[in-house]
């Protein structure tokens, strides 16, 4: 373990977060969970966190604890309205207390994958951004949180996150399998995603902990190019319904945009810097376009 001991967790009960607290608590370090709920403490508290009652928003309730820690991972994110605001409260908060602190505050930032948009070319943390609407907010909190003193922010980019218990598949399919009855997916059957399975993209979290550079982005993908209709098909038999883009948005919210994305991720500086290796969960399948 580094010298870190002790790491301010957001979502920790979430998809991301249960899985980098577990891989944090495996490695001897020391967890504060953020949680909104009683029930998110308790289940944080069962997981081996120190919970922390409050909400992202209101930094008066739980800022102090900061003095405790050597660094936050922020992997909250909700596709709720107010989410922009209250991430912004929260770095707002972060950058306050760095002001205070004799070492500079090291933050690991979730930046997610739809906010490079469209690209022709694999893209690499050079890339130009060119985010969808729904998520310009992580791209302009980020970039605000970079700017501040005393500020030692890393980047991570997960790719399109999938788990074991959704049958290795992003859940929108399996609620629209619920609702439709049939597989589905938002444009073509051409259409390929890059999928990061949870617990190796937490291994990512704890590499960049320990190893990761001030100012510096990592992407984190195990199978770069996985086709829709290879996922479709994983999950059912019989006629794929296409082109759901639209309906999809109406239902769920313009955020579901980022699915009819063509995107096609590198982790390469991940694997060269850090020492990350993918988990390829498609790669011995006939799952490439």
């Amino acid at each position: 373990m580094s010298q870190i001991t002790t790491v301010f967790l957001t979502g920790a009960t979430g998809n991301i977060g249960s899985a980098v607290a577990e891989a944090l608590l495996n490695h001897e370090y020391r967890v504060l969970a953020l949680c909104r709920s009683s029930a998110s403490a308790q289940q944080a508290a069962a997981a081996g966190c120190l919970p922390v009652k409050g909400n992202m928003s209101e930094p008066e309730i739980w800022s102090a604890h900061l003095e405790q820690v050597d660094a936050v991972i922020h992997t909250a994110c909700s596709f709720e309205e107010s989410m922009a605001a209250e991430d912004r409260r929260f770095v707002q908060a972060l950058a306050s207390h760095a002001k205070t602190r004799k070492t500079p505050l090291i933050v690991l930032y979730t930046n997610g994958c739809w906010t490079y948009g469209n690209h022709e070319q694999v893209i690499t943390e050079h890339s130009e951004r060119q985010s969808i609407e729904a998520f310009q907010w992580m791209n302009d909190n980020g970039a605000w949180l970079a700017a501040q003193p005393n500020v030692d922010l890393r980047i991570v980019t997960p790719a399109n996150v999938i788990r074991a218990e959704e049958q290795y598949v992003p859940p929108i399919m399996l609620m629209e399998l619920e609702r439709n009855g049939q597989p589905t997916v938002p444009t073509s059957l051409s259409l390929t995603w890059s999928l990061v399975e949870r617990q190796n993209l937490a291994e990512l979290y704890r590499l960049v902990l320990e190893k990761g550079a001030p100012g510096e982005e990592y992407i984190g993908v195990g199978d770069p190019a996985v086709s829709v209709a290879t996922l479709a098909q994983s999950l059912a038999a019989g006629p794929i319904l296409t082109h759901a883009e639209v309906q999809w948005r109406a239902i769920y919210g313009g955020w579901t945009e980022g699915y009819g994305l063509k995107q096609v991720f590198s982790s390469q500086k991940a694997e060269a810097t850090l020492g990350w290796i993918p988990k390829r969960i498609y790669a011995d399948r006939e799952a490439f376009a």
